[in-house]
């Protein structure tokens, strides 16, 4: 079968053919229907830099949905045929976290205090994933998904579950005010995803260069925009809450920069929940945190609890999580697929084997 496969460090990946996946005992096979590209997948097709940890080689693909056409076990017969979207995360199940409901944070029992990848996050990167015509699953990492969600959708669940980790560590009412930094694939799947909570405003920031990645936000169902690069973000925003700020800020973009801006556009009481990943270290403005009582929050990766609730959002039909396509190749043209991702000409690019 053909895979999308990391053979080694480096730029690039391989279209190359592979032996079908062998199920263990509680293994499914899954028919891969749909598999997304993520900012991860790009770092490491660009040549693994922060990505020592990966296993190669290895097939990508940590977000993708397909169907199960072959089970090891009776008892798992009731997943046969049913359309399925795969949670990356295999936890231990026994550590600190784990007995906390934090499966994405587990740490198989080592390194606690470490804040590194977690353990847990398996499929795409430490074990064989979902760019592939066939994955072998657990079988209790497949989540059926309704005959409502399109296969384009369930293919990007796990990437709209990380915008939904972040809601659910948020504590966001109706007639709140929240603004996204940052206009990339996770941002702008915040923004669909709070479109339908109710917010008074709800503002993206972003470049002159992300026009269209803006304008999208608009039709997602941000109220306002700001060009960062244009204006002064904390100004406008004062401008557009009254001088009171925003009670929440979200902060997608991962530049390191942006994290001081956050506290400055927040209320007081209000909070800031980091999203993106930075590759430096920064500094925050803690006596302003301090006075102003702003809660600062880290957000990573999913747990089952979330993903569910992704499938439910997108299974609903309020949430406008189709227009995150931009892009759609077989998986012999995957390699347009990660260079229209580089080049920031895709939002979201699904592979279809």
């Amino acid at each position: 079968m053909k895979a999308i496969v990391k053979s080694k460090r480096g730029q690039g990946v391989e279209v190359r053919e592979v032996s079908a996946p062998v199920l263990h005992e509680d293994d499914v096979m899954v028919r891969v229907e749909a598999a997304s590209i993520c900012g991860s997948d790009l770092h490491m097709y660009e040549g693994m830099d922060a990505y020592e940890w990966v296993s190669t080689p290895v097939t990508l693909g940590h977000e993708f949905a397909g169907t199960v056409v072959k089970v090891n076990k009776q008892d798992h017969e009731h997943l046969l045929n049913k359309t399925v979207v795969i949670n990356p995360y295999i936890p231990c199940g026994h550590c600190h976290n784990c007995q906390k409901g934090n499966t994405n944070l587990c740490d198989h029992g080592e390194g606690g205090m470490a804040k590194v990848p977690a353990k847990s996050l398996r499929y795409g990167f430490r074990e064989n994933g979902g760019m592939a015509e066939y994955a072998a699953i657990h079988f209790r990492n497949v989540l059926p998904i309704p005959e409502t969600v399109p296969i384009e959708v369930a293919g990007m669940l796990e990437a709209i579950g990380i915008g939904v980790r972040a809601i659910e560590r948020a504590e966001i009412l109706p007639g709140d005010t929240a603004v996204v930094i940052g206009p990339g694939p996770i941002g702008l799947s915040m923004i669909a995803s709070l479109s339908n909570y109710g917010c008074e405003r709800l503002i993206v920031t972003g470049l002159t260069k992300d026009e269209g990645r803006l304008q999208l936000a608009m039709e997602l169902g941000a109220t306002d925009v700001i060009y960062a690069d244009q204006v002064n973000a904390i100004e406008a925003i004062a401008q557009l809450t009254n001088g009171n700020g925003v009670d929440h800020v979200f902060e997608t973009s991962g530049f390191h920069e942006s994290l001081t801006d956050g506290v400055r556009m927040c209320t007081k009481g209000g909070e800031i929940l980091l999203v993106g990943i930075s590759s430096k270290e920064s500094i925050l403005p803690t006596n302003e945190i301090v006075r102003g009582e702003i809660t600062v929050k880290g957000v990573y990766g999913v747990t089952e609890k979330t993903m569910k609730r992704a499938i439910s959002m997108a299974a609903s039909g309020k949430y406008p999580y189709e227009k995150l396509v931009s892009h759609v190749f077989p998986l012999d043209e995957a390699v347009k697929g990660f260079e229209a991702g580089l080049a920031k000409e895709a939002i979201k690019v699904i592979l279809k084997p």
